[in-house]
Parts: structure tokens; sequence; C-alpha cells
């Protein structure tokens, strides 16, 4: 009886690897997976954009600049700046663009200070005299070091933005301005 146990517990530790084990084994083989290079993943209907999307982003830094010339002169802001959502424009900012641009704009977050360069200070003229189509298509497809947001929020959202440049932002930095002023220039930046 000494030399069967041994025996069955041989073929019992064998068989199952023989025999294929349970049928579960082979689940994560034979999954419905896409591997690496193999095909372009479709992005799923709710993605952001649901609204179809845009173009794929420029190729390198010149077609960047040409592509944002370009959508200065065909994009306009199709929402109302008298229906323009400041709480929520205020609060998109916040969200995508405070870490890196900082409270007032001004390139100064907590997240835009590590970067070099430094982010954009969105209260300067370059940026202020820039049509809406060129701002949305930054915020759409992103600069130099600014990633892409056209995955991450809205095209309304996006738009609400390019709003608050224009108007909550330059309030926001003359209320840092003013309280900069009154503290002997000592504020803190974010």
């Amino acid at each position: 009886m000494s030399r069967v146990a041994p025996a069955l517990l041989a073929a019992a530790l064998v068989v199952p690897g023989v025999a294929g084990a349970l049928p579960w084994n082979d689940d994560m083989k034979d999954q419905v997976s896409v591997k690496t290079q193999e095909t372009t993943v479709e992005l799923p209907a709710e993605s952001v954009p649901s609204d179809g999307g845009e173009l794929d982003g420029p190729a390198d830094l010149a077609e960047l600049v040409r592509a944002r010339l370009k959508a200065g002169e065909e994009l306009s802001n199709p929402l109302a700046a008298e229906d323009a959502d400041d709480v929520r424009a205020a609060e998109m900012y916040d969200i995508y663009c405070r870490v890196c641009h900082g409270v007032a704009g001004a390139g100064d977050g907590s997240v835009g200070l590590k970067y070099n360069p430094q982010p954009m200070d969105l209260t300067l003229p370059y940026v202020q005299q820039q049509t809406d189509g060129q701002l949305y298509y930054t915020i759409t497809h992103g600069g130099v070091i600014m990633p892409s947001y056209r995955f991450a929020m809205s095209q309304d959202d996006r738009w609400r933005i390019v709003q608050y440049l224009r108007t909550g932002l330059l309030e926001e930095a003359a209320k840092v301005a003013a309280a900069e002023a009154e503290s002997g220039g000592e504020t803190a930046a974010e």
C-alpha cells in the first residue's frame, strides 16, 4: 500500500497539467483583446467629445502654428456671450487649467512652476489678442508643452473656457493684483 500512495499522488499531479485541468484555465488566453500594433481601437460612443470630435492634431510645431491660424479664421464661439455659464467656465478652468496657469492665469500654477519653459501667461496681450478660434484650437490640440484636451472635455466646455479667458480670468487677475498690491507683493501662487 505504501507504493500505491506515491504513485497515485504523482498521477494526481501530472494528470491535470496534461488534461488541461479545469475548463477556465484558458480564459485569459482566449479572451477578446487587441494585441500591440494589431489594429486601431475605436473609441466608445460615449467618449468625449460624443458629438463627432475633431480631426487629429498637428504633426509638428509648424503645422500647429498654421492650423491655429486657420482655426482663428474659420472657428467662432457658438456660445453667445450673454448665455455664458460663468460658474461652469470657472469650474472647468479650475479643473483643467489652474494647476499649470495659476489662479490668475500668470503661468504660475503649482504644476506649471515645474515646467521649463513655464506655461503661457494667459493675461498677456499675445494671448488676449488671439481669436476665439485660435484659443479653442490650442485648448483642443495643445501647444508646445500644453497637452490636448479634446478627449478630456466637451466642445461646449472648451468654448466656455475661451469665454472665461476673456472675462472671468481677467477679473480674477485684477483681484489677485489688487490683493498683491495691498499685501506688499506677497501672494501665494497656485
